[in-house]
């Protein structure tokens, strides 16, 4: 689809729910932006993002003058060790598209996010997990992990397999699916491992998997004998209320837009 086709969709979408002159968040694609740690020196608040930029300019797959940069610090769990410092640089050009895009369908701009925080906001939602909730969100090409406690997004791993490497085997070949998920297990232990070592977060309450094609119950019940913490399938009930008759699976596949749609003021 073409800029002005996509531009002429929205326009015509939110003059038929009349959302004109309404806040909106914008969640960039995964593959519109990069996310990179870098070290930081204590430096004075407005002298940060300069040095940023400074410090991401070699890590670039575009020119650095061409770059639109945030910053956001994470905490490690529990400790007085310094943060860990995270840039996220997206080009300009396309963040004005979308803006203009916004405003010829009479919406406004609050804010650009990106699908780690949008995940951090469902996750927000399970306040009841004591010791933190991950959401891993499987795509139709790969997925991703989102580790958050307390209102902290502490990291999240992008998974080579997705959806389209599991549905081959989903009714029947359970030997061909486990090799699959054994990869899957792999991934989310790792990265388990690495967010307990690098910011001494023990292990959460609870996995939310949302599959975006087809609720595969295999999934669910390998990932939770191989992982050792509850594994359950992603689910709104008693968190969010949704239209009525919506499935979960349709919901999960707008899950990145209702993570921004749950985005806080300040956040």
């Amino acid at each position: 689809m073409t800029l002005p086709e996509r531009r002429a969709e929205l326009r015509t979408l939110v003059k038929e729910l009349r959302w004109q002159n309404r806040l909106a968040v914008e969640v960039l694609p995964p593959d519109s932006y990069q996310l990179m740690q870098i070290e930081l020196a204590e430096l004075p608040r407005e002298e940060r993002r300069d040095a940023a930029r400074w410090q991401v300019r070699d890590m670039l797959e575009f020119p650095v003058e061409q770059a639109v940069v945030d910053l956001f610090d994470v905490a490690p769990f529990g400790s007085d060790k310094r943060p860990l410092t995270y840039v996220v640089a997206a080009r300009q050009e396309p963040l004005r598209e979308r803006h203009g895009s916004l405003k010829e369908a009479e919406l406004e701009l609050e804010a650009i996010d990106v699908p780690e925080f949008a995940l951090r906001n469902l996750a927000d939602l399970f306040q009841q997990d004591e010791r933190g909730t991950a959401i891993l969100y499987l795509q139709e090409q790969g997925g991703l992990l989102t580790i958050a406690r307390e209102g902290v997004h502490y990291l999240t791993r992008y998974l080579s397999s997705g959806m389209l490497d599991l549905l081959p085997y989903a009714d029947g070949d359970f030997e061909a699916l486990t090799e699959q998920l054994d990869s899957i297990v792999l991934e989310l232990q790792r990265t388990f491992d690495y967010c307990e070592s690098t910011f001494h977060l023990p292990m959460v309450s609870r996995l939310l998997v949302a599959q975006t094609e087809r609720e595969i119950p295999a999934v669910i019940t390998y990932l939770n004998d191989y992982l050792p913490t509850q594994v359950e399938a992603f689910g709104f009930d008693a968190v969010l209320e949704v239209p009525d008759g919506s499935e979960q699976v349709e919901l999960n596949r707008h899950l990145l837009a209702i993570g921004g749609a749950l985005r806080r003021e300040g956040d």
